[in-house]
């Protein structure tokens, strides 16, 4: 039998600017299929305020993986899931609280 690989919750806060698809298409292509993926327009804050707020957003584009990773700006890395990854980007990019 095989195993069940626990997959991610990816929220990207993103803008209407011309990087938005290349970041959203890079993290798209290397997500497992388990793995939830969430895009947020800052653009309509009304209805993220909350997440902004809670995640300390101050950027776009601002990547939080689970709520306890933050990865700002454009990811300079393969972006291919996979516990090795996560495991980086827990130890490189964790979500600070204020």
């Amino acid at each position: 039998m095989d195993s069940v690989k626990k997959g991610h919750t990816i929220e990207i806060f993103s803008a209407n600017c011309p990087l938005r698809k290349h970041v959203i298409d890079t993290i798209e292509i290397g997500k497992c299929e388990g793995c939830k993926l969430a895009i947020y327009d800052v653009n309509n804050m009304t209805e993220i305020k909350v997440k902004i707020k809670d995640y300390g957003v101050k950027s776009v584009h601002t990547t939080i993986i689970d709520g306890k990773i933050k990865v700002m700006g454009i990811p300079d890395f393969p972006w291919i899931c996979g516990e090795d990854l996560y495991k980086k980007l827990r130890k490189d990019h964790p979500l600070k609280g204020d």
